[in-house]
């Protein structure tokens, strides 16, 4: 993810310990609940009558836009108060006009390694869910908030040439190695800014070379924060690779100063309970869980009536208790689930001729275009741990980890009335540069049955075994005639 580029324009803080720190006022100011649901928030304009007249396959083409819908949960608002003071947090210990940071700096690139006055100021915190319930999509919308890039050159009337790096979004690699992680990072910082060439600077001989380069690259650019996202993929690394891996995140926080933000499926958190000296540093701020709606949830009720407000069939269907609890039935609260369903059903509906969208029609879709995800909803239908337990990323959260993080604070009936005050945008002015930023919602992946997988990979021919057992269709093509069998 490749994030905004800007020149320093600082603004005076008002708590003391944000004050006269060049890093924290070249950010954007801190956001009340109001203004950050609305920058979150992109609800496109309503459809237009307009396009319901053109052609069916153009209209085909309209339906993908429900893909950009993004709907803020109490969750988003959360997720990005907690950002927003991590950032700052993490900032305070690093004040580049203070002498401890400066001999710090100079530290790192000598024989001595570590300054003994520095203090860290950084924090971790958690952000876990089962796949396709809108992490990634989350932490995306909450870092276009923030340019990516500042370039400063002057603070105060003196010359002060720098560049900071807000933050910075890698993705464990599916082997969970440390090298892989470390070529990665010199990728990302190269394009954050703006030099693609930047990773060529560094050759390492091993990987403590490689380590101590990153160290100093993330002290030099001031590297806000860094996220980690897929971490279940940990469970892959060699022998020992996980340790590694765990320990220099902690690493980066306690001696460099850096925040790091953990993002992944619900298995991750196993990796955490193997050490507590981790775990209890990955909790630093707290965990956030993206559950499942459950049905009777009111802001899936929101998300259910804003996303049914899209169609793009000639007749358009109300919204019916029928349609609803098809709806849940179908995608058991999980929304990555719930909008491929609406665009699929859509795309069935122009293309056979029907014009309207049903109940019927989607769970006839849902059978035939979404069967490869049954075992999971079979499996969350049923509520039952010992089938759950058979897909890593449905798994939820220890009861201990909840008990030990609960903690409402809020008054949930006042942020709900917030959050049903979004409408879509009737504006035809240009989008805001925090809507432009926005991303579409990755698809999520789901695990498939040990059990089933094993025998059909081992049968000797799997492509026939797949279709027999209900898994494939004859024809695999998005826009396939049989859209259009009765």
């Amino acid at each position: 993810m490749k994030g905004a580029q800007t020149f320093a324009n600082y603004t005076k803080q008002d708590i003391r310990e944000y004050s006269g720190n060049p890093l924290i006022e070249a950010l954007p100011p801190i956001l009340s609940d109001v203004t950050a649901m609305d920058l979150i928030s992109n609800l496109p304009q309503p459809v237009d009558p307009n396009e319901l007249n053109l052609e069916s396959a153009t209209r085909l083409h309209c339906i993908d836009r429900l893909k950009t819908v993004v709907q803020p949960f109490l969750l988003h608002l959360e997720l990005e108060a907690q950002f927003s003071l991590l950032i700052r947090r993490g900032y305070v210990g690093r004040n580049p006009t203070s002498a401890s940071t400066v001999r710090h700096l100079h530290s790192l690139s000598g024989a001595q390694r570590y300054h003994d006055a520095f203090k860290s100021t950084a924090e971790t915190f958690t952000v876990v869910g089962l796949s396709g319930i809108g992490k990634s999509t989350a932490l995306h919308a909450i870092l276009s908030l923030y340019p990516q890039t500042i370039r400063h050159e002057r603070y105060e009337g003196k010359q002060f040439v720098q560049t900071q790096i807000t933050w910075l979004k890698l993705d464990c690699p599916r082997d969970g190695s440390l090298s892989g992680f470390c070529q990665q990072f010199f990728y990302a910082v190269g394009e954050a800014l703006g030099d693609k060439g930047y990773h060529k600077r560094y050759r390492h001989r091993n990987i403590n070379d490689a380590l101590q380069q990153m160290e100093q690259v993330a002290s030099t650019f001031y590297i806000g924060a860094l996220l980690i996202d897929e971490l279940q993929n940990l469970h892959l690394a060699k022998t020992g690779g996980k340790e590694s891996m765990l320990n220099f995140f902690l690493h980066l926080v306690n001696n460099i100063g850096i925040p790091v933000v953990f993002s992944g499926t619900n298995s991750m958190i196993s990796l955490f309970s193997e050490v507590m000296r981790t775990a209890r540093r990955v909790c630093g701020s707290g965990t956030l869980e993206f559950k499942r709606f459950e049905k009777d949830d009111d802001e899936w009720k929101m998300l259910v009536e804003n996303l049914w407000s899209y169609q793009w069939c000639k007749q358009a269907t109300a919204l019916t208790d029928e349609i609803f609890d098809t709806l849940y039935e179908h995608t058991q609260g999980v929304t990555d689930f719930l909008v491929k369903l609406l665009v699929l059903s859509q795309r069935y509906a122009i293309q056979s001729g029907l014009e309207c969208v049903s109940a019927e029609i989607i769970e006839k879709v849902s059978n035939s275009k979404m069967q490869i995800l049954r075992p999971a909803l079979s499996a969350l239908r049923s509520r039952d741990p010992e089938r759950m337990r058979r897909f890593d990323d449905l798994l939820p959260i220890e009861e201990q980890l909840n008990d030990m993080m609960a903690f409402d604070g809020l008054c949930r009936a006042d942020r709900l009335a917030l959050l049903r005050s979004v409408g879509p945008r009737v504006s035809q002015a240009a989008p805001s540069p925090a809507t432009a930023e926005k991303k579409l919602q990755a698809p999520g992946a789901v695990a498939v049955e040990e059990s089933a997988a094993k025998a059909l990979s081992e049968n000797d021919n799997p492509i026939g075994a797949l279709q027999a057992a209900g898994w494939l269709n004859n024809d695999l093509f998005e826009f396939s005639p049989m859209y259009r069998k009765e």
